[in-house]
Parts: C-alpha cells; structure tokens; sequence
C-alpha cells in the first residue's frame, strides 16, 4: 500500500466547504482529472517528507490546475518496484536508481537536484583514521547498500586496493543514530554516510564523530516522469518544475531541504551514473 504524505486540496476543502463546493483555481470535481501521483524516495521518514514536499505539491497543483498527492513507500526497493510499474505520474530519486528506472523502464529524466550530495567517511572522534589502509579486516557501516554513495565508496576502496568482501566487510543500519552507534563495536571503524545523512545525526550522538575524509560527490536526485503520463500532460509538468526554482514554492523548498536548484539533466548527468548501473541492479534483485 502507497504510504500518501498529505492530503489534496479537494479533499481538505470538502471538509470545510458545504457541499464539497467547488475548488478556486481548479475545476469543478465533476470535470478534475485523477491527482498526479508524485512519488518520493523514502530516503528520511514520511513526516520530514510532507513538510519538505508541501510547497512543491502546492506548486504543481496551481500551475497544473489538477490535485497532486506526494506519496512514498515503505522502503527503497518497495519504492523503486512501484516508480518502474508506473504507479507514478512524477518521480524523484536517487540518481543511480533513476538511471535504472529509465534504461529498464522507460521512465524519461527531465531535471536534476542542486547541489551535488558529498559522501563522508566518518569515524568516532576517540578512533580516527590515519589511512585506508587500517580498514583492512575490519568493518565499514552504512544505510543503504544500493544508494549512489555507498556504491562509489565501493569504487574509491577498489582503487584503495581492497576489496568488501575479501579486504573489509560491510555492515548495514536502520537509521542515521543506528548507523553512528555501530561504531562502538570494536570490529567496527569507519561509516559511510551522506552529508545529509550526517547532519540527520542527533546532536548528542554527532558531537563524538568526526569526518575523517570526504571522498566523493554524486549526482543529486533524478526527478523523472512516469511512462504512463501523455505527451500533453509530460510537457505541462516539465515546465512547470522549469518554473518552481523561481517561485516563492522554490525558495520555500530548497530552504527546507538544503538544495539550491533544479536544472534540466545532461546526457553527461546520465553517463556518470552507467559505472553503478550493474551494481544497483544486483542490490535490487538480492532477497
């Protein structure tokens, strides 16, 4: 069951109208199309979502003149199995899992988030680093195995010399706070994290960390549109989020979640994901 992040307007409004009168700025509910369905990554929990998503909804809805209801799943791959089906009209996502979704499904890129999401190595303040080298027999803890940052700390350990797996093992969390206190375990040195990841940390648990090494930044998230919405409708929507970084939404947005701009995505955007295609693929597929 899709987890819905917040009410319509025609639903609130038939609330407080009599009769379910009609919305303003919209068209009588007899002639209103199907609300758009947006869905978004689950990457922090439904709550923060609704409240970071809501001036964007409001956004589509007016520029659109259709309801739009932003809504999730309960997990990542949960998420991405519904997004390539076509539950959704319009979609953000991890860039890797993004990229998957339009080779394998046809799902059609049209924008990317600003600014690029930098991946950390951090470590206990007590316990730092001096090499990657220490990292050797040991483990290394993150959240989600197929997201785009913990695929390129992957890569960046290979070109280490090691391998997860043979060289070092990987452990995974529930949480941001679960991801941090692994690094209590003695077996354990280092987590890989998101800097969003990092700063979701509570301040309690944070101040006894340390960023030992910032080891790449990755594409932000993907925004797509699903395969079933019409060339009209497709056309509509891409120029409306062509519109939102200028809007009072816009600033609204990205004042809430930490980004700075929506742009049209590159075909070089698309390249620099084909590296992890493989990879996410398995992490998908994996019981």
């Amino acid at each position: 069951m899709a987890v819905m992040l917040a009410p319509t307007r025609r639903s609130l409004l038939r609330h407080a109208l009599p009769g379910g009168a009609l919305l303003v700025g919209l068209p009588p509910a007899s002639a209103q199309p199907a609300p758009l369905q947006f869905g978004v990554m689950p990457n922090v929990s439904t709550r923060i979502l609704l409240g970071q998503y809501q001036p964007f909804r409001g956004f589509l809805e007016q520029e659109l003149g259709r309801a739009v209801e932003v809504v999730t799943a309960p997990g990542l791959q949960a998420f991405h199995e519904r997004s390539v089906a076509g539950a959704y009209g319009l979609v953000v996502t991890a860039a890797n899992l993004g990229r998957v979704a339009q080779l394998d499904a046809g799902l059609r890129p049209i924008a990317i988030y600003e600014p690029r999401i930098p991946g950390l190595i951090v470590t206990l303040r007590s316990r730092p680093l001096a090499s990657a080298a220490e990292l050797r027999g040991l483990t290394v803890a993150m959240t989600n195995p197929q997201s785009l940052v913990a695929l390129k700390f992957i890569h960046w350990l290979r070109a280490q010399g090691m391998e997860i797996g043979r060289d070092a093992s990987a452990t995974h969390a529930r949480n941001e706070d679960s991801l941090a206190q692994l690094l209590n375990t003695p077996e354990t040195r280092a987590a890989v994290m998101s800097r969003g990841e990092f700063n979701a940390i509570r301040a309690d648990i944070r101040e006894n960390l340390v960023i030992w090494q910032e080891f790449t930044r990755v594409p932000g998230f993907l925004v797509l549109l699903g395969p079933r919405l019409d060339q009209a409708e497709s056309a509509r929507v891409t120029a409306a989020i062509g519109r939102l970084p200028e809007s009072e939404a816009g600033r609204a947005f990205f004042a809430a979640t930490g980004f700075n701009a929506i742009r049209p995505v590159t075909p070089a955007d698309l390249a620099e994901l084909d590296d992890v295609v493989d990879e996410t693929r398995a992490f998908l597929r994996a019981p």
